[in-house]
C-alpha cells in the first residue's frame, strides 16, 4: 500500500471535527433546497445548466485535515444529502449524481495524498488546492467527451465557470485556519457564507435568464415556483403585476424587463416580475417608470408592486396586494374617464 494512503490512527477530535464537517454538508443541502428549486425552475426543458453545489468547502476541508476513511465518510453522507436536492424536480439521473460523487471523492483523496507528503504544511495545502481543482476539470471533460459534446468540454477550461468552485475552496481553507488556530467552534460561519455564495449564484443566474436576447417569458407555472421559492428564502424582495387586455401587449412589457431577475407569464394576459433584493419603495419607483413607458408606447395597462417585508411574507400575501392595487387603479381609471351626457 501507498504510505501515503495508510489509514492513520482516528482520534476523538477527529471525529469531532468530521462529525461537524457532515453536519454542516447536511445543513447546506437542507437550507438550499429552495434555492435550487428556484434555480431548476427556469429550465422548461430537461436540459440543465452545469449543477454546482458548495459541498467542497466541507468536503476539501475534510481532504486537508483528516484520517482517510473520515474524509470519505464526510464525503459520502454530504453525497446521500445532497441527491434529494439535485433530484428536486425530478430530472435528475442517479447515475450521474453517483458518478459525479465519486470525482469529487477521488479529487478529495488526491489532495489528501498530496498534503501527507514531506512538505511543510501550507505548502503541501497550497499544492492540494490544483490538485483537486485539476481532476475535477479532468473527470467533468471526460464526461463531455463521452457524451460527444467537445464545445462543453472545451467550455470547462474557462476560469471563469470554476469561480463558484474557487470560493468554496476558500471557504475551506478558512475552515482550516480556524481548526489550526483551534477556533473550532466558529466553523459553523462557513454555513451562513456557503448559502450566501449559494443564493448570489442563483440570483445571477436568474438575472442572466432574462439578459438573453429574445427571450420569451417563464410559463406560469415555472415562474410560480421560482417566485415562491425565492420569496420565501430572501429576506428582501419584490414583485410586479402587470394586467392588460390589449392583443400583443405582453410581447412588449416583457422587452422592458426592468431589470427584473424573473419574468413570466400570469393569466392569459399578464406578466409576473421578480425582483431580487429589491426593496418594497424602489419597486414603486419602477413600477411608475414602466407606466410611463407603457404610456409613450400606447399600451394601456395597469402595473402593480409589492415587497418583502414591508408588504408580507409570502408570495400570496404579495400577490394578494398587488391585486388589490390593481382593482383600485381599474376603478379609480373609470371613475375618471368622462361620462356621456344624457
Amino acid at each position: 500500500m501507498v504510505p501515503i494512503l495508510t489509514w492513520g490512527p482516528i482520534t476523538s477530535a477527529n471525529i469531532e471535527i468530521s462529525f461537524a464537517l457532515a453536519s454542516l454538508s447536511i445543513a447546506y443541502s437542507t437550507f438550499t433546497c429552495r434555492t435550487e428549486r428556484a434555480r431548476s425552475a427556469l429550465h422548461d426543458t430537461a436540459d440543465t445548466v452545469k449543477y454546482q453545489n458548495l459541498l467542497a468547502c466541507w468536503g476539501f476541508a475534510a481532504a486537508l485535515i483528516l484520517p482517510l476513511p473520515l474524509m470519505w465518510a464526510v464525503a459520502v453522507v454530504a453525497a446521500i444529502a445532497e441527491w434529494p436536492v439535485r433530484n428536486v424536480v425530478g430530472r435528475a439521473r442517479l447515475y450521474r449524481h453517483v458518478y459525479s460523487s465519486a470525482a469529487a471523492i477521488l479529487a478529495a483523496t488526491a489532495a489528501h495524498a498530496v498534503t501527507a507528503l514531506s512538505l511543510p504544511r501550507w505548502y503541501g495545502i497550497a499544492v492540494a488546492v490544483p490538485t483537486y481543482m485539476a481532476l475535477g476539470i479532468v473527470a467533468v471533460m471526460a464526461v463531455m467527451v463521452a457524451a460527444r459534446q467537445p464545445a462543453g468540454a472545451r467550455s470547462v477550461l474557462k476560469p471563469s465557470t470554476h469561480r463558484v468552485e474557487f470560493c468554496s475552496l476558500a471557504i475551506a481553507l478558512g475552515i482550516v485556519l480556524l481548526i489550526s488556530n483551534h477556533c473550532g467552534i466558529l466553523v459553523w460561519l462557513s454555513l451562513p457564507a456557503a448559502i450566501g455564495l449559494q443564493r448570489v449564484t442563483t440570483r445571477n443566474r436568474l438575472r442572466q435568464v432574462t439578459d438573453e436576447a429574445h427571450m420569451k417569458p417563464m410559463s406560469e407555472e415555472a415562474w410560480f415556483i421560482a417566485a415562491r421559492e425565492v420569496v420565501a428564502a430572501l429576506p428582501v424582495v419584490s414583485i410586479m403585476r402587470i394586467d392588460t387586455a390589449e392583443p400583443g401587449a405582453v410581447n412588449a412589457v416583457a422587452q422592458f424587463q426592468i431589470g427584473c431577475d424573473a419574468i413570466g407569464y400570469l393569466g392569459a394576459a399578464g406578466l409576473g416580475l421578480l425582483l431580487v433584493d429589491c426593496p418594497a419603495m424602489s419597486a414603486e419607483a419602477l413600477a411608475s417608470r414602466l407606466r410611463m413607458a407603457l404610456r409613450e408606447k400606447g399600451i394601456d395597462a395597469s402595473v402593480a408592486s409589492a415587497g418583502k417585508p414591508r408588504d408580507g411574507y409570502s408570495l400570496d400575501h404579495l400577490l394578494a396586494l398587488c391585486e388589490a392595487e390593481l382593482v383600485a387603479r381599474d376603478a379609480a381609471s373609470r371613475s375618471a374617464k368622462p361620462r356621456p351626457e344624457a
